[in-house]
């Protein structure tokens, strides 16, 4: 269960019991352990190429929900945590004094400040004849009490790709970054090894591993054969869902598997479904992390890892649920339909940015950064590598793009977090349709760029953009 982020309280006379207090005190402690500064580090992974001139050690304070004065930052989170604590301790009993009237506990509203880019981002889309129904944007302070610029919201969009985060931070959530997906086959009964004879059943034990290949199953189809079996008097059964190729279904996995079991020479009673893992392993396919395998997914957009991926989860459903029951997302503001984000899906932008918000809050708490599993642009191989490239924004921008020309009359999103000097790390997430995407596209850089030389420019040379460490 993903923790419930709490917003600070106003100062108060109120009456309140004893069951929020406590609550309040318990959501409070585990935020104050998510409190740290942030320092920017040499990224080490051998397929991001950082530019020779860029700095790679940078001093940028990440608040999380509480603090916002960055030069004051390392006082006040002790300061903070100290009065806070006391006053959580003591609040129930001073509050059994008080004789004034309940008063209801108003969340506090978000301030908006109005920008120049906001404006010229919304002119330029009205100058090229873009209807404005068809344009969603929201950005925010990465705590929400900030409003930097707000068009639709509330209105559900196409976000194509940027579906992706939902399905890996369910996928994490679920499984765990250092989760390795197994491919096994056990020989459950008696192996002759002069007839080559398995007189019991031959169980495939998939976990759903979304990289595995067609060389990779008719290597483990080759390591039956040389294990000494290719008669098996009972069944081959498929245990968990199965995917590989391009056979993003477990039925059409387990029928493909069958053929090539019997090209290499394997032959059976019958295939079923189910089962228990038994027997001894014969052969077997280790996957690489789930961290590295989102990284990849979501730097590239790859549709066949991320389709797969999400019937390993339990399909698109399960994805939504994740997002309603576990992140919070009302029902009304998101629809999955592929955990790729083809074909039909719909968010509002104020969705994607709750989605971003406790996407990397979960991931601080798990001693992961943004970048571990999101591509930075203008540095990591993908869909970003070409945007943002200069010196001025290189680094400045970590996210998730969407393309889709041919749905919904053309969509291109991006969403993600931006670096800035002076207004921190902010949330972001723009939606376009019925329109040009490569045009599209352009204008999301042009207004992302204004926003961050409006907001300052990116953090100094010696302060990391997006490095979050506990």
């Amino acid at each position: 269960m993903i923790p419930n982020r709490t917003r600070l309280r106003p100062i108060s006379k109120i009456v309140i019991s004893m069951l929020p207090s406590i609550r309040s005190f318990s959501s409070l402690l585990r935020l104050m352990m998510s409190i740290q500064t942030y320092p920017f580090y040499k990224c080490s992974s051998p397929s991001r190429e950082i530019h020779e001139g860029q700095k790679k050690i940078h001093d940028l304070h990440l608040c999380s929900y509480f603090c916002h004065n960055e030069r004051a930052f390392d006082m006040t989170k002790y300061l903070l945590s100290t009065a806070s604590l006391i006053l959580l301790l003591f609040w129930p009993i001073q509050a059994q004094e008080v004789r004034t009237p309940t008063i209801p506990n108003a969340e506090i509203q978000p301030a908006v400040v109005l920008t120049a880019s906001g404006t010229n981002y919304v002119n330029r889309l009205a100058l090229r004849g873009f209807s404005l129904d068809s344009q969603g944007v929201l950005i925010e302070s990465l705590d929400g009490r900030t409003v930097y610029a707000d068009l639709n919201s509330d209105v559900g969009f196409n976000p194509a790709s940027v579906i992706k985060v939902a399905t890996s931070f369910a996928a994490l959530a679920k499984l765990g970054p250092e989760y390795h997906f197994e491919t096994s086959f056990y020989a459950d009964g008696t192996l002759n090894k002069k007839t080559r004879s398995l007189d019991g059943d031959l169980i495939l034990v998939s976990t759903g591993d979304p990289m595995l290949t067609t060389i990779d199953v008719a290597r483990l189809a080759r390591e039956v054969v040389r294990a000494g079996i290719t008669r098996v008097t009972g069944n081959l059964v498929v245990t968990g869902p199965l995917t590989y190729g391009m056979f993003y279904r477990t039925e059409r996995a387990t029928k493909a598997l069958a053929q090539t079991m019997r090209r290499v020479g394997v032959r059976f009673r019958d295939l079923t479904n189910g089962g228990t893992i038994r027997g001894t392993s014969v052969a077997s396919h280790v996957s690489q992390s789930l961290r590295d395998i989102l990284f990849y997914q979501n730097a590239h957009s790859t549709n066949s890892i991320a389709d797969r991926l999400g019937e390993a989860l339990g399909g698109p459903r399960a994805v939504d649920e994740f997002l309603v029951k576990d992140v919070g997302i009302p029902q009304s503001d998101v629809y999955i339909s592929h955990t790729s984000g083809l074909d039909f899906n719909r968010i509002t932008p104020r969705a994607t940015l709750q989605l971003f918000r406790e996407f990397v809050f979960w991931l601080n708490l798990s001693n992961l950064q943004p970048q571990d599993v999101l591509p930075v642009a203008g540095v990591d191989a993908g869909t970003l590598s070409r945007r943002f490239v200069g010196e001025e924004f290189r680094g400045a921008i970590i996210g998730k793009t969407g393309t889709l020309p041919g749905t919904d009359g053309g969509v291109s999103t991006l969403a993600g977090i931006a670096y800035t000097r002076n207004r921190g790390p902010v949330l972001f997430a723009i939606f376009n349709t019925m329109g040009s995407v490569s045009t599209y596209r352009r204008l999301q850089d042009e207004f992302l760029k204004g926003f961050i030389l409006e907001s300052g420019g990116i953090p100094e040379s010696n302060a990391s953009l997006h490095r979050l460490n506990n």
